[in-house]
């Protein structure tokens, strides 16, 4: 398998609004919450260095993410949940 390069792109800051975290139940009774967190985000480039566009206009971005991932024990969940606090 060959990699596929990354394609070119002028750098575009951002402030995040909303991230929250996705909880999932695994077999053995512990919650698995896991959260993407975009880390840097670019606006595609044509090879002449103009900024790209679909063809309905719209501007193209691609993006880098990390994920970020929590374990808790049933009990941590639902005290957590409880507190109102989705995050």
């Amino acid at each position: 398998m060959i990699p596929s390069q990354q394609p070119k792109g002028k750098l575009v800051g951002f402030k995040t609004l909303e991230e929250r975290f996705s909880y999932y139940a695994l077999d053995d009774g512990t919650i698995l919450g896991v959260k993407p967190s975009v880390v840097k985000v670019y606006r595609a480039q044509n090879p002449d260095n103009s900024l790209a566009s679909a063809p309905d206009g719209s501007p193209i971005y691609f993006y880098t993410t990390q994920n970020i991932t929590q374990v808790l024990k049933p009990e941590e969940y639902r005290s957590f949940k409880h507190d109102g606090i989705d995050e």
